[in-house]
């Protein structure tokens, strides 16, 4: 999947989601990939996540994180949230019916917090 970033948009501070977020959080950047995808799981994939974190099979999620933590702005966010939603990847059976994948709405609710529009 590759990334629609915009290097234009911008918070107020200038900072991206991840920056904000991890000052919040008081966390290491190295960090953001792994709490935003706890945070925006599907609640009833937890289960089903720990085994299938030893294959790629969140690869896709885990790049939605990446450039949305590049973001400055919901604009790019939500750019980025429908490249990954038309990305053939994503579309298989376990991810569109049994949601076994991050939710995009989680990611835009937390992201919401942080950016300006």
């Amino acid at each position: 999947m590759e990334s629609v970033l915009i290097e234009n948009h911008g918070t107020a501070s200038g900072k991206t989601l991840e920056e904000l977020f991890s000052a919040h959080h008081g966390c290491p950047l190295e960090q953001f990939r792994k709490r935003m995808f706890w945070r925006t799981l599907h609640t009833h994939a937890l289960i089903l996540a720990p085994p299938l974190l030893l294959s790629r099979y969140f690869a896709p999620d885990f790049q939605l994180i990446s450039s949305c933590g590049r973001a400055r702005s919901m604009d790019v966010l939500l750019e980025e949230i429908q490249a990954y939603r038309e990305n053939p990847l994503t579309a298989d059976w376990l991810r569109r019916r049994a949601k076994v994948r991050i939710s995009t709405r989680k990611l835009q609710k937390v992201a919401r917090a942080y950016l300006k529009d």
